[in-house]
């Protein structure tokens, strides 16, 4: 899959009209035939208006549709820009990734199951050299938290576009008290601790940055 990610500040008071131009675009893209997972994610860390508009696609040819559509279509041109009008101008932010990992296996936007309530995202660099180390520790560590009854849906994004060593893991959380167990789990259990720092030390030292956000559409 690959994932078409937006981030952005919501301009003070356009809450609700960015959530109904969202709606209205992706409504649209979907009624040209151009399928994608989509979510609308709230910061509740950091600036509190912070959004992040994603799209997850089967290939980069979907992707590209959607560009194309963007380019042909006066209508949804318009559409899109209405979405834009809602965000501070300077301050949005567009780039592609690449899944490289997902804990449900290989799977397509359309089997991937909906968004969740939550996300805690982690992004960063992995060392050069390191890439395959920082995937056998991550999937050791979300193999452990499973056992332990951690209930989450998590993926790794591979950046295609600005730095190519940058990653994103998202964690999905269907509440605040499943990701409270992850974090308690993290404080308490010595060996999910040493799964963790393995992780870590394959990133580059303070390039890593944890985010958490709420769905809203």
């Amino acid at each position: 899959m690959y994932r078409r990610l937006i981030r952005g500040i919501v301009d003070r008071g356009q809450t609700a009209e960015l959530l109904a131009a969202a709606r209205v675009a992706f409504e649209h893209q979907d009624n040209r035939g151009i399928r994608a997972r989509t979510a609308l994610w709230a910061a509740m860390t950091g600036p509190t208006n912070a959004v992040s508009i994603v799209m997850d696609f089967n290939t980069l040819e979907e992707l590209e549709r959607l560009n194309d559509l963007a380019t042909q279509d006066s209508t949804f041109a318009g559409i899109w820009a209405d979405v834009e009008r809602h965000l501070l101008p300077g301050r949005t932010d567009a780039s592609i990734h690449r899944l490289s990992y997902h804990s449900e296996g290989l799977i397509s936007a359309e089997e991937a199951t909906a968004p969740r309530r939550f996300l805690r995202l982690m992004t960063g660099e992995v060392l050069p050299g390191k890439g395959r180390e920082f995937v056998l520790s991550l999937s050791e560590a979300l193999r452990y938290q499973a056992e332990r009854g951690v209930d989450a849906t998590t993926s790794v994004w591979t950046a295609l576009s600005g730095g190519t060593n940058a990653i994103a893991i998202a964690g999905e959380f269907d509440s605040m008290a499943e990701l409270e167990r992850f974090d308690d789990l993290a404080l308490r259990d010595a060996e999910f601790a040493r799964f963790r720092r393995a992780t870590r030390e394959a990133m580059a030292f303070l390039t890593t940055h944890v985010e958490l956000m709420r769905n809203v559409l």
